[in-house]
C-alpha cells in the first residue's frame, strides 16, 4: 500500500519551511508568526486527513476492514483531501478494497475504477488497480471480466518489475488469474500460472504483510 506523509512529518516540514527564518530578526520572526497564524487552518484540516488515513491502515494491518471502511470514507469526503493524483487515486483504490471485503461490490468497483482512470490520466501505473479489479471480479465469480483486468497486468508485473518489489502480490494475482482462465475454458494457460505461482512462493515461501492480499468478500455483513 501507498504510505502517506503522517502528521509528525507534515509538522517537521511546516517547522521547517516556516519557523527556520525566526534567528534572523524580528521582521522574520513577525513574518513567521503571521504567516503560521493564516496557514494553520489548512495545516490543521491536513493533519486531520492523514489522521483519517493512518486510523485506516491500522485498522487494515489489524483485519479491521469495517472501522477501515469507515475511515477512508472520512478521508474521501474531506474537504480538504489533497489535489494530487496519487493520494487521490490512492485513497479511492484503498476505500473500494475495504468496502469491497464487506460485499459491497457494485460500491467498491465504482470505487477501485475511478482509481484506475486517475492512475491512467496521469501515465501512472496502474498496477494496484488492475490487481484489486480483477481479484474482486474473481470473489464474485466474474470471470471473464477477471481476464480482462488481469491481461494487462502481465506486461506491467514484467516492466515494473514487481516480481521481485511484490512476489507475494504477484504469486496470489497468477492464482486467481489462473483460476478465472480454467473458468473460462483456458485450462493449458491456467495450469501455465499456476505453475508460475507455485515457483514464487518457493522463492519467497514468507506469509505476506496483513492486509496486502485483499480478502474481499470475507466480511460480509449479517443480513
Amino acid at each position: 500500500m501507498t504510505r502517506f506523509i503522517t502528521p509528525s512529518t507534515r509538522l517537521s516540514f511546516f517547522a521547517e519551511k516556516f519557523g527556520v527564518q525566526f534567528w534572523r530578526g524580528k521582521t522574520f520572526a513577525h513574518l513567521a508568526v503571521a504567516t503560521l497564524f493564516i496557514a494553520a487552518p489548512a495545516f490543521a484540516a491536513q493533519l486531520e486527513f492523514d489522521e483519517y488515513v493512518q486510523r485506516a491502515q491500522a485498522a487494515v494491518s489489524r483485519g479491521d476492514w469495517e472501522s477501515a471502511a469507515s475511515q477512508y470514507a472520512q478521508a474521501i469526503n474531506h474537504p480538504d483531501l489533497p489535489r494530487d493524483t496519487a493520494t487521490r487515486s490512492t485513497v479511492n483504490l484503498e476505500y473500494g478494497r475495504a468496502i469491497g471485503v464487506l460485499c459491497h461490490y457494485g460500491e467498491a468497483e465504482k470505487y477501485l475504477l475511478r482509481a484506475r482512470e486517475m492512475v491512467d490520466k496521469a501515465n501512472a501505473s496502474a498496477f494496484a488497480a488492475l490487481i484489486e479489479l480483477g481479484a474482486i471480479s474473481v470473489a464474485q465469480k466474474k470471470y471473464a471480466e477477471a481476464v480482462g483486468y488481469f491481461s494487462p497486468l502481465l506486461p506491467l508485473i514484467e516492466r515494473e518489475s514487481r516480481t521481485k518489489s511484490s512476489p507475494r502480490v504477484v504469486a496470489d494475482a497468477y492464482e486467481k488469474f489462473a483460476l478465472a482462465l480454467a473458468a473460462t475454458g483456458k485450462t493449458a494457460d491456467a495450469e501455465s500460472y499456476k505453475r508460475a505461482a507455485a515457483q514464487i512462493r518457493a522463492t519467497v515461501p514468507q506469509a505476506v504483510a496483513p492486509g496486502a492480499i485483499t480478502p474481499y468478500g470475507t466480511q460480509c455483513p449479517p443480513s
